[in-house]
C-alpha cells in the first residue's frame, strides 16, 4: 500500500506535463553480489527517477547493457570475485557511452585516478551517502547522454 501511494505522488512529482504523462525512470544496474548493496540502493533511490537493477552475472549484466540506451553501471570492486580493473575494461564500450562507476569500502584520490585512466566514471565509497549517490548517477546520466569528452581508450582487439 505504501509503495502504491509512493508511486502515485512520485507520478505527479516527476510528471511535467500534467496527470496524462508517465515519468521515466532511468535505470541504474547494480552489478554486486551484496545483497546489502542492492537494499540501501533500493532505499537511497525510492522516490527519485532512478531505478535499480541487479545483476549477479556476468549474462545478466550483458542482457542489462544491450537493452539500455545510455547505461549507468554501479559495479562492485570484487564483483565474481575478479579485480577491478578487468571487470572495468569488460564493460567499457566507447559506443555505447556506459558510465562504471566503481563501488568499495575505501576512496581515495589514487583508486579515483586509476580508475578514470581506464575510463571509469567515478567511485563510491560505502557507506553510501544519498547526495552523493545521487550526484554521482546525475553527472553519469549527463555525461552518457550529451556526448561529452571520454577519457576511455578504446581496447586493441
Amino acid at each position: 500500500m505504501n509503495r502504491a501511494i509512493s508511486t502515485i505522488r512520485n507520478w505527479f512529482r516527476l510528471s511535467l506535463q500534467g496527470r496524462d504523462q508517465v515519468p521515466v525512470l532511468l535505470p541504474v544496474l547494480l552489478a554486486s553480489e551484496r545483497h546489502d548493496d542492492y537494499q540501501v540502493l533500493q532505499a537511497l533511490l525510492h522516490d527519485t527517477k532512478w531505478s535499480v537493477a541487479r545483476a549477479l552475472s556476468w549474462n545478466e549484466v550483458s542482457r542489462f547493457c544491450e537493452s539500455a540506451a545510455h547505461p549507468v553501471v554501479l559495479v562492485d570492486r570484487h564483483f565474481q570475485g575478479s579485480n577491478w580493473q578487468s571487470t572495468v575494461s569488460s564493460l567499457l564500450d566507447p559506443a555505447a557511452n556506459r558510465c562504471v562507476i566503481l563501488l568499495s569500502d575505501v576512496s581515495d584520490p589514487y583508486l579515483w585516478n586509476e580508475l578514470v585512466q581506464q575510463g571509469g566514471f567515478d567511485v563510491l565509497a560505502r557507506p553510501f551517502e544519498r547526495h552523493e549517490v545521487l550526484r554521482a548517477l546525475a553527472f553519469a546520466q549527463r555525461h552518457s547522454t550529451t556526448g561529452w569528452p571520454s577519457l576511455h581508450v578504446p581496447r586493441q582487439q
